[in-house]
Order: C-alpha cells, then sequence, then structure tokens
C-alpha cells in the first residue's frame, strides 16, 4: 500500500480499489478502498500476537531477565469472540457506507440538507433510518478495549482518495474514530472532544474554531454531523459507557438520544463498548436498547474452563523465565483460573507477577502454592470482584467493574528492588574476593621478581601497571613474565633496577679497582657483623 504524510504527520494510505463480489459493495469507492473481507484464519493471523522467545534467555542474569517477562504484556491470542467482534465491525461500516456513496447523486444532497439542520439547529429525523450499532459489554479485564485495537489495526484509519474510475474525488476517509464516553455526560464535550479527534488526524482546526464560541449544545450538534460527513467517517466507537451510569439520569438521555440521532441522520454506525454497568444505561432508555441489536448485543464474560482457557493458557505458558522449566500441568492451570476467574488480563499478570517473585526469592519455580500466595499477596484491589465471579453473582457484579486491576508496573518495580539489593550485595561480596585475589597475586608475582634481583619497590611498581592494564588477568606466571619483560624494555626503570643489580655492583667496582667483595660491601649488599679494628 502507498502511503503519504500529512501535514501535521499523519500518515494516510492512497486509496486501491478492489473490486466487491458482494452487489450492495460495488461502486462505492469508499467501500472499495476498505481492506478485503477477511477469511477467518486470515483474521486469526491478524490478531494473534506472539511476542519473540528464546529458552536460552532463561540462562540470563536476573535484572535482565526481570525486563523480559514485560513481553507477556504483548502476548494476545485471538479467540471465538474476537471473530464476532472483528465480524460485526467489518459489516458494520460496510453497512454504513452504503447509503453513503460519494459518487452517487444523493451524496452532494445529504450535505445541503445537513445545512438545514445546521441552520434550523436541529437534526431532520425524517431520513430513513440505516444506521447500525454494536454494544459490547464485558467486566473489566476481559480484552474489550485492546481487542478492539487489534481489530482497528487491520483497518487503515485515514484513506486519501485522489481520484475514482478517472473523475477526480479529493476526499479523505476516516474509517474510525474513538472517543471516550465523559463522566460528566455532556454532550457538549463528546463534540469537542470529537472535533479534537478529527484535527488531530486531519491537521484540522474545528476544535479550536468552536471551544470558544457561545453556541449551545443543539447548534453544535448538526455541525458535528456535518464534519463526520464531510470526513466520510465509517464509524464511531464511544468506550466507557458505563461513566453515563454516574451523572443524572436527563443527562445519560441526552446522550443516547443525540447519538440515535446522529445514527439516523447520517448513518454513521456505532460502536459502544463499556462494562456491566452499562447495561443499566442501556436498558433505561428502551429505544436505545431495541437499536442496540440491529448489529449485535455482545455479552463478553470471562474464560470458562474449557478448551478456549487451554488455548489461552498454553500459548501464554512457553513465555517462561525461571532458571528451572515448569511443564504446564492440570493442577497449575486450574489454580491460575481459581485465583484469576478467567479475567484474561488478570491471569496475564498473575502469570507474570509470580514468575517476579519467583526469581527475586531465588526459588526459579513456578508452583501452585506459589501462584495462590502471590494472588493473596498482591489481588486484594480485584479479590471482591474475584469472590463475587467465584460465586457467580452477577447481579453484584456491576458495582465491582471500576476497581482498580493489577498494576504491573508497580509489582515489577518492588521486585526490582529485592532483586538489585540482592545483586548489590552479591557484586559487593564479589569486589571483596577479586580484590583479594588481586592483591595475593601482585604480592606472589612482586616476589617472585625479588629472587630474580628486582628490588620490591621498582618490582611493585612493574606489577601494578601489568595489573591496570588487565584487571581479568588470573595467571602468577603471565604477570611475572609480563612484568618482567617491562622491566627489561623500559628504560627509567632499567636505570633504577641496574642501579641495584649485582651484576651492575661488580661491573662498576672493577672500573674502581675493588674487588667483588669490596664493591658488595661498599654497596651496603654484604654487611659486616665487626669493625677491622676490633680483629686486629
Amino acid at each position: 500500500m502507498r502511503m503519504i504524510e500529512l501535514d501535521n504527520g499523519t500518515k494516510a494510505q492512497v486509496a486501491e480499489y478492489n473490486e466487491q463480489e458482494i452487489l450492495e459493495y460495488q461502486g462505492n469507492p469508499l467501500i472499495e478502498a476498505l481492506p478485503p473481507i477477511y477469511s477467518q484464519e486470515e483474521v486469526i493471523d491478524r490478531l494473534c500476537m506472539y511476542p519473540p522467545y528464546n529458552k536460552e534467555e532463561r540462562s540470563l542474569n536476573d535484572h535482565q531477565r526481570v525486563h523480559l517477562i514485560s513481553r507477556l504484556l504483548h502476548y494476545f491470542q485471538a479467540i471465538p469472540i474476537h471473530l464476532r467482534i472483528e465480524s460485526s465491525i467489518s459489516r458494520l461500516i460496510r453497512t454504513g457506507y452504503t447509503y453513503r456513496n460519494p459518487v452517487s447523486s444523493t451524496y452532494a444532497q445529504s450535505f445541503v440538507n445537513n445545512w438545514g439542520n445546521i441552520q434550523n439547529r436541529t437534526f431532520d429525523h425524517s431520513i430513513i433510518q440505516t444506521g447500525q450499532t454494536l454494544s459490547i459489554i464485558g467486566v473489566s479485564g476481559v480484552g474489550k478495549t485492546r481487542t478492539l485495537q487489534r481489530i482497528l489495526q487491520t483497518i487503515p484509519q485515514v484513506i486519501s482518495h485522489v481520484s475514482y474510475n478517472g473523475k477526480p474525488l479529493n476526499q479523505y476517509q476516516v474509517t474510525y474514530l474513538k472517543i471516550e464516553t465523559p463522566f460528566d455526560g455532556s454532550v457538549k464535550t463528546i463534540i469537542y472532544d470529537f472535533m479534537y479527534q478529527v484535527d488531530s488526524l486531519l491537521g484540522s482546526n474545528y476544535f479550536n474554531r468552536y471551544v470558544n464560541s457561545r453556541l449551545s449544545t443543539s447548534q453544535l450538534m448538526p455541525i458535528m454531523a456535518q464534519i463526520a460527513q464531510s470526513i466520510n467517517l465509517g464509524m464511531l466507537i464511544l468506550d466507557e459507557l458505563q461513566h453515563l451510569k454516574g451523572v443524572k439520569s436527563s443527562k445519560s438521555t441526552q446522550v443516547l438520544n443525540f447519538f440515535t440521532a446522529l445514527i439516523n441522520t447520517i448513518n454513521i454506525p456505532l460502536v459502544m463498548v463499556g462494562t456491566p454497568k452499562a447495561m443499566d444505561v442501556l436498558q433505561s432508555q428502551f429505544r436505545q436498547a431495541r437499536r442496540s441489536t440491529n448489529m449485535g448485543n455482545l455479552l463478553w464474560n470471562r474464560f470458562e474452563k474449557d478448551a478456549v482457557w487451554d488455548l489461552f493458557v498454553q500459548g501464554m505458558w512457553k513465555y517462561q523465565w525461571t532458571d528451572e522449566e515448569t511443564p504446564l500441568t492440570e493442577e497449575l492451570s486450574a489454580a491460575l483460573y481459581y485465583e484469576s476467574q478467567g479475567v484474561a488480563d488478570i491471569a496475564i499478570k498473575l502469570y507474570m507477577m509470580v514468575q517476579l517473585r519467583a526469581i527475586s526469592s531465588g526459588k526459579e519455580k513456578i508452583t501452585v502454592s506459589l501462584i495462590k500466595k502471590v494472588a493473596q499477596e498482591e489481588l486484594k484491589m480485584v479479590q471482591p470482584m474475584i469472590e463475587t465471579l467465584k460465586r457467580n453473582d452477577y447481579s453484584k457484579l456491576a458495582k465491582y467493574d471500576d476497581l482498580l486491576l493489577p498494576n504491573i508496573e508497580d509489582f515489577m518495580e518492588k521486585e526490582q528492588i529485592i532483586l538489585d539489593q540482592k545483586q548489590v550485595m552479591d557484586s559487593l561480596k564479589e569486589g571483596v574476593k577479586r580484590k583479594n585475589e588481586q592483591t595475593k597475586l601482585i604480592d606472589d608475582a612482586v616476589y617472585r621478581l625479588s629472587l630474580l634481583g628486582f628490588d620490591i619497590d621498582v618490582a611493585g611498581k612493574a606489577v601494578q601497571k601489568v595489573a591496570s592494564k588487565n584487571s581479568q588477568l588470573r595467571d602468577l606466571s603471565q604477570i611475572v613474565k609480563d612484568a618482567f619483560f617491562l622491566l627489561n624494555n623500559n628504560e627509567e626503570s632499567n636505570d633504577e633496577v641496574n642501579e641495584n643489580d649485582l651484576r651492575t655492583i661488580v661491573e662498576h667496582g672493577k672500573e674502581q679497582q675493588l674487588s667483588a667483595y669490596q664493591a658488595l660491601q661498599n654497596a651496603g649488599v654484604i654487611k659486616q657483623d665487626y669493625s677491622v679494628g676490633e680483629v686486629l
């Protein structure tokens, strides 16, 4: 695919049009520019993510293995519900474009109609309702957000159209846009967030233009619709829908009515994502709850202890960096399931924490007891939710879905401190050992050189010089050899050494017509225990 870079740095894919086999999709450049409809095998290949791993990494140092364990955060195993969501999104985005074809005669008219809405400060509800919605509801940690990220990565977010069938087109296509439900339940906040996201993608200036304006929410709503239509928005994703649960009923109603009108007016599909608490919001608005069944209302439960869980755990288990490799057994799988209750995020992070604890404690083995111990100590914040799942009490599950999931970064930092302290002590002990060994080597080398007639101080300097050049030298004979070579090839050292050499003393004595005995005696090498006068 050919890519271009927009002025603001966004990478946009240049449209390449693929012939469509489905009649409703033919002749529509917005659909033909999308990736092909993938088979299940192709979806699996694109969604799965298996980080690199080599068994030999288990023999690395403790502080290195701690870093490697972070790779598990990138592990992603495709499961059946992922395929359902991908298929739903694939159909959703194409269905939305079916009634928005930029080469059709009605495309330009839709802009004119919406301009009337802007002037009248309202939406036109007389349009045929073709917009579709998809609701994805699941407890925190099952993987809703990450799954959407993986699926959306298979679709180019910005596509640049230049010409179609020989005619100029000159349009951008934003296939999806994701915004988060505000805590205050404000429609105006959603509109401003939408404008900000569009500006970030395309380098436009909608946010700065309207954020300080005195336009009311009712005036901004059709403007947002016009922007969405002008960028050929394929799908709008509203995440964290449960935030509406904490606001007044009137505000949550206003938000849902706004999106209903947006869907009806310009046929933009909507994906709503939230925790079980969001079900109360949807069910409180019968019209929205009814519309959310158009493309599907997916209730995403945790893993059951079945073949899907086995597939997930087996794929994860190979990422093991403890010194001792622990094969996956039914007991270990059951323990991990019991303590995580099949919540994917908790299971992965618990497995990471167990390995970190095994390494920091020096036990280097994954056991059932270690899994239980780490879960008891480190999953305290999510224990209420875990206990609720163990009892299958779904009526109380919604009150726990906003709990913080395990913070693996904090745990890694804590275990790193333990490893660092251990490493420091080991390094200090090893340093003392190396120092003692080096001192003994130097002393032994100096002693051997002194036996060869070298002055102790001079020999000591030569040995220190040799040792400083190669701190890893551990061979005494090699040190003596290198120091001897240095002493006999260094003029400054040789002068000092030769003056104290017995041969040099005797040679100088001959020049003064002294016997060897007298020369050595005068040099202080031979000492007299009595004076000549005493003998006489």
